[in-house]
């Protein structure tokens, strides 16, 4: 993972390479409540969370360099939740209800108290973390995107075209509570994870401040409101980062490509293709943009793609993530990533 982040090859490339188990045999959350306390129970009680992960881990076969890291779910760009986001829960995500009425600095106000609550979710999963997994990173990611949660997509996108400066100084507001938030929970699970930091889907190891960055808002803007809006956030996220990645979101966010590779301390891409989108094999003339800027590569791509992939982009800095239908696929792409390393 070192080998990795310097964007070395130690003996090959990074593959994680995850065998599910089968699609019934995760264990039911507990019967005799109501849907509502049923759904509660499901993303805020930490012996709910940690039984569930444990009861999938027996059931999962981690292949190559997958590692058991359990996440901690408060939704997408969930620092909205520190400035009053009203959360609802599904059985599948966490969307927010908007709170905001317009973007006076007064009415931004941070929580830390709501952090508080989940930070102790953190602290039990990392008292009876033992050996059995590293406690990943919330899901902090974009501020643009929280303020959307917080002021509505609509209401927000408008804003940036009639008020940009009101839009960039609440981005900077709640970009402090990111920045304090990703600071505690990094501090908390620090010692549990190995003196760094983990993240849970990406299957990432970093040895200090790790978080991936995004604006998911961003396929409806232009590159002008990208460069104006979305670097600056990026920039004072990065300022706490040291290993800085960023979550982009499909071949729509392709037009602001140039901005995103001109950050130096950017580390890191990782590409994902949205429904309705081709895999990212699709994409190999974008992929080795993307290397040829010196940024490491993490991509999920079906394992039908995944030796095309290896053959055809650098082995440094790069991350295949996939699902197998057997332990004996996944070792088999694994190997096939140890016999064919190039630059």
């Amino acid at each position: 993972m070192l080998a990795f982040w310097q964007g070395e090859i130690l003996d090959r490339a990074l593959v994680a390479v995850t065998v599910p188990p089968p699609a019934d045999s995760s264990p039911a959350v507990r019967k005799g409540r109501s849907e509502g306390e049923g759904l509660l129970e499901y993303w805020t009680c930490p012996e709910t969370l940690r039984k569930r992960y444990m009861d999938r881990l027996r059931q999962l076969y981690l292949g190559g360099d997958a590692m058991p890291v359990i996440g901690q779910n408060h939704g997408t760009s969930g620092h909205c939740n520190y400035y009053g986001a009203e959360p609802v829960y599904d059985w599948e995500t966490v969307w927010f209800h908007p709170v905001l009425k317009d973007l006076d600095p007064a009415h931004i106000t941070y929580r830390p108290e709501v952090l508080e609550r989940h930070l102790a979710i953190t602290n039990y999963l990392v008292s009876t973390a033992g050996d059995d997994y590293l406690v990943g990173m919330p899901d902090s990611c974009g501020t643009l995107d929280a303020l959307a949660h917080l002021y509505g997509s609509e209401n927000l996108l408008i804003a940036m075209r009639e008020e940009p400066e009101a839009v960039a100084r609440a981005v900077r507001i709640v970009n402090e509570g990111w920045t304090d938030s990703n600071e505690r929970y990094y501090q908390a699970a620090y010692a549990c994870n190995r003196d760094g930091c983990a993240h849970p889907w990406m299957h990432l190891w970093a040895p200090g401040r790790m978080q991936h960055m995004q604006c998911d808002l961003s396929v409806m803007i232009s590159t002008g409101m990208y460069e104006n809006l979305v670097v600056p956030e990026l920039e004072q996220q990065m300022r706490w980062l040291e290993y800085p990645i960023y979550h982009f979101d499909g071949i729509e966010q392709e037009r602001h490509l140039g901005c995103l590779l001109s950050l130096k301390k950017l580390r890191a891409v990782q590409w994902t293709n949205v429904d309705g989108q081709s895999p990212p094999l699709a994409y190999l003339p974008v992929l080795k943009r993307i290397q040829a800027a010196g940024k490491n590569l993490i991509l999920m791509t079906p394992i039908e793609d995944a030796r095309e992939l290896i053959d055809n982009l650098s082995s440094a800095g790069l991350y295949i993530h996939c699902w197998a239908r057997t332990p004996e696929e996944a070792d088999a792409l694994v190997r096939h990533a140890e016999r064919n390393v190039h630059e």
